[in-house]
């Protein structure tokens, strides 16, 4: 599990730009808008972020559908945050899809690999077997 789970970029240094100057200063319309530019170029960093904007309605108005559209796109990317989110706040609550047991286990498998730890607990308590 390693520290440096993107790698540097310059997408990865605009992320966190923008959540330096907008976000930590609570002009969440700019950080949205910032990452969205980013995730439209296909940026899974982004992408996981735009989602998390449009589920919590950050600078954007919440709608959960285009959170899953975008939560699903960066996961298919590899985002492991994204993975881990499509499991605990899409499958398993049955939020914008089905409730889905197989996906749920699915997605925290995925982000299990890709080293994120709250992913990899919920493995270990679902049963689920990781091979890391």
């Amino acid at each position: 599990m390693s520290q440096n789970y993107y790698k540097p970029c310059k997408e990865f240094d605009e992320c966190n730009e923008l959540i330096q100057k907008y976000f930590l200063t609570k002009q969440y319309e700019k950080c949205f808008e910032g990452h969205l530019k980013l995730a439209k170029n296909g940026y899974p960093l982004a992408e996981c972020q735009v989602g998390y904007f449009y589920y919590d309605g950050l600078g954007v108005e919440r709608d959960l559908e285009k959170s899953f559209y975008w939560t699903e796109r960066a996961a298919k990317h590899g985002d492991r945050d994204a993975q881990n989110n499509l499991a605990e706040l899409f499958y398993a609550e049955g939020v914008v899809v089905e409730k889905d047991t197989e996906k749920v286990k699915e997605w925290y498998k995925k982000a299990a690999i890709n080293g994120h730890a709250e992913a990899l607990e919920k493995c270990r308590t679902l049963g689920i077997e990781v091979d890391l």
